[in-house]
């Protein structure tokens, strides 16, 4: 029996025993097709063998129907009782070779900070498979792609709310078989399968285009036109500025799918790489210090610096935990000057100030009574906030207008307003 199993291993071949108490004789060794993983398999059971145990888990189609269809020649009826089942499976030595795993591959900002989608992949990738991250990190699907950059613009088109984050895998061949394995080895590390691939809804929303849900066949376009434009106007919030156009002809059936963008030369991509390079060479970490000691870290990357009649007009962007948000602030130059501060650092202050309170980080285009961080002046921080003087060791300014009381406008008595009105307040 060892020295079969040596044969099979010299020919490529991987056993696996089950339920094995004895061992049947390899000398009538039947071959299966080249398309068969599974070449292999005898069973002796209590008497006749004329079925073979078949366990799906590992054998293809092709194979199952291959053992059923032959008989071996060693076959015979044996005394009752005389063995126990006994069962050998050869398979083919895979050639998937190492699998990635989800927890080693890193977590990728949906939209860079150029404001596309520009997932990294080589020239020579033939597919890709990539999982969908929400805001909070959570999973939500898993695919695959030959074109991983439109199905991503596909996916966000869809599901704008929750396409956050992804994680990528290319391959430089299309090997659909390895690409099952390796989502099969993902959902195993999970634990289960995302929501997008295991619930039929959420599925359904993934892979099929939006249906805007309109009841009347009159008002699908506009729901669907609706519904194209709240989604437009999510992306832009999010910092998207490629173009994003939803297929009009799925809009006038109340559906939306964006258009596939067109495929980009080498010359594009290089030249998204050399912008991208550039934005990170400017882009600046901060770390600083609270009254109480901790410390709020976080990175900026000043986009505009306007300088005006009575300080300074910013355009920023701001990235913490993940996220980055887009910000305009006007500051006042008696702010920087009070507390001895240059107007760069004065500002990071700011922010870290912010941050450290957890203001709300989008509020543009919002109802809402939060903080308008997206658009402010310094002013109302120093206003709205009586411990925003904590974080400087010098006196800040108690008003930006610095209004000053010279005279007093009030009349010392009542105006004579005509006999009428004197005769109606004596009565």
């Amino acid at each position: 029996m060892q020295a079969s199993f040596a044969a099979l291993s010299e020919r490529g071949f991987s056993t696996r025993i089950s339920e094995a108490t004895s061992f049947c004789c390899l000398d009538h060794v039947r071959a299966a097709p080249a398309s068969c993983r599974v070449v292999v398999m005898s069973a002796l059971c209590n008497g006749l063998v004329h079925r073979t145990k078949l366990e799906s888990s590992f054998l293809s189609a092709s194979s199952r129907a291959f053992l059923r269809s032959a008989r071996p020649s060693w076959s015979r009826r044996l005394s009752s009782g005389s063995r126990k089942l006994c069962v050998v499976v050869a398979t083919a030595a895979t050639e998937i070779g190492t699998l990635p795993s989800l927890n080693d591959l890193p977590l990728i900002n949906y939209i860079s900070q150029t404001g596309r989608i520009q997932p990294p992949v080589e020239a020579k990738t033939a597919a890709s498979i990539f999982a969908v991250y929400d805001k909070n990190k959570k999973i939500q699907y898993i695919g695959f792609s030959k074109d991983v950059r439109n199905s991503l613009r596909t996916l966000m088109g869809r599901r704008p709310e929750l396409c956050h984050y992804y994680k990528l895998y290319n391959l430089q061949t299309l090997d659909q078989e390895k690409m099952l394995a390796v989502r099969k080895q993902w959902m195993s590390e999970l634990g289960l399968s995302p929501p997008g691939n295991s619930d039929p809804v959420q599925r359904n929303q993934w892979e099929q285009p939006g249906d805007a849900g309109s009841i009347s066949e009159r008002g699908k376009s506009a729901a669907a036109t609706a519904k194209a434009k709240s989604f437009l106007q999510i992306m832009k919030d999010r910092g998207l500025t490629e173009e994003m156009v939803y297929n009009p002809e799925l809009l006038q059936t109340g559906k939306c799918d964006v258009l596939p963008s067109e495929e980009q030369s080498s010359e594009e991509i290089a030249e998204a790489e050399k912008t991208l390079a550039e934005a990170a060479a400017r882009r600046k970490s901060i770390v600083v210090a609270t009254p109480a000691g901790d410390e709020v870290a976080f990175e900026v990357f000043y986009e505009n610096k306007i300088k005006t009649n009575g300080g300074w007009m910013y355009d920023i962007l701001v990235s913490k935990d993940d996220k980055e948000t887009r910000h305009r602030v006007v500051c006042g130059r008696i702010y920087p000057e009070a507390v001895n501060m240059p107007e760069d650092i004065f500002l990071e202050r700011v922010f870290a100030f912010l941050l450290h309170k957890k203001v709300q980080r989008h509020t543009e285009g919002l109802l809402t009574e939060e903080f308008p961080i997206n658009y402010f002046s310094v002013s109302e921080v120093s206003q709205r906030y009586d411990d925003f003087k904590d974080w400087f060791t010098a006196e800040l300014p108690d008003s930006y207008w610095r209004f000053n009381k010279i005279h007093s406008y009030g009349a010392e008595k009542p105006p004579l307003l005509g006999p009428a009105f004197n005769a109606l307040h004596e009565s």
